[in-house]
Protein backbone atom coordinates (compact mmCIF):
# COMPACT_ATOMS: atom_id res chain seq x y z
CA UNK A 1 0.00 0.00 0.00
CA UNK A 2 1.60 3.29 -1.06
CA UNK A 3 1.16 6.46 0.93
CA UNK A 4 0.48 9.93 -0.45
CA UNK A 5 3.14 12.62 -0.28
CA UNK A 6 1.05 14.45 2.36
CA UNK A 7 1.20 11.36 4.57
CA UNK A 8 4.97 11.02 4.15
CA UNK A 9 6.04 14.64 4.68
CA UNK A 10 5.46 16.55 7.90
CA UNK A 11 3.25 19.62 7.47
CA UNK A 12 5.14 22.92 7.19
CA UNK A 13 4.40 25.62 9.76
CA UNK A 14 2.77 28.81 8.54
CA UNK A 15 5.52 31.39 8.09
CA UNK A 16 5.70 34.76 6.40
CA UNK A 17 9.37 35.69 6.13
CA UNK A 18 10.10 39.41 6.18
CA UNK A 19 13.21 41.22 5.03
CA UNK A 20 14.30 44.24 7.06
CA UNK A 21 17.06 46.78 6.58
CA UNK A 22 18.30 49.61 8.76
CA UNK A 23 21.32 51.80 9.32
CA UNK A 24 22.97 52.80 12.57
CA UNK A 25 24.39 56.28 13.19
CA UNK A 26 27.89 55.00 13.87
CA UNK A 27 31.02 56.98 13.01
CA UNK A 28 33.06 53.77 12.75
CA UNK A 29 30.79 52.40 10.00
CA UNK A 30 29.27 55.30 8.05
CA UNK A 31 26.85 54.31 5.30
CA UNK A 32 26.59 50.75 6.62
CA UNK A 33 23.24 49.14 5.88
CA UNK A 34 22.25 46.13 7.96
CA UNK A 35 19.92 43.60 6.30
CA UNK A 36 18.15 40.65 7.90
CA UNK A 37 15.31 38.20 7.60
CA UNK A 38 12.77 37.21 10.24
CA UNK A 39 9.41 35.52 10.56
CA UNK A 40 8.55 37.79 13.49
CA UNK A 41 7.58 41.47 13.56
CA UNK A 42 10.41 43.30 11.74
CA UNK A 43 10.28 46.43 13.93
CA UNK A 44 10.57 44.37 17.10
CA UNK A 45 13.45 42.38 15.63
CA UNK A 46 15.39 45.52 14.68
CA UNK A 47 14.73 46.99 18.13
CA UNK A 48 16.26 43.85 19.68
CA UNK A 49 19.33 44.20 17.50
CA UNK A 50 19.93 47.84 18.35
CA UNK A 51 19.02 47.28 22.03
CA UNK A 52 16.23 49.86 22.10
CA UNK A 53 12.57 49.70 22.75
CA UNK A 54 10.03 49.80 19.95
CA UNK A 55 10.07 53.61 19.86
CA UNK A 56 10.68 54.14 16.13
Amino acid sequence: MSRSIEEILAPKPEARPRIHAYSIADEANPCLLKVGQTIRNAKQRVAEQVKRGDEW
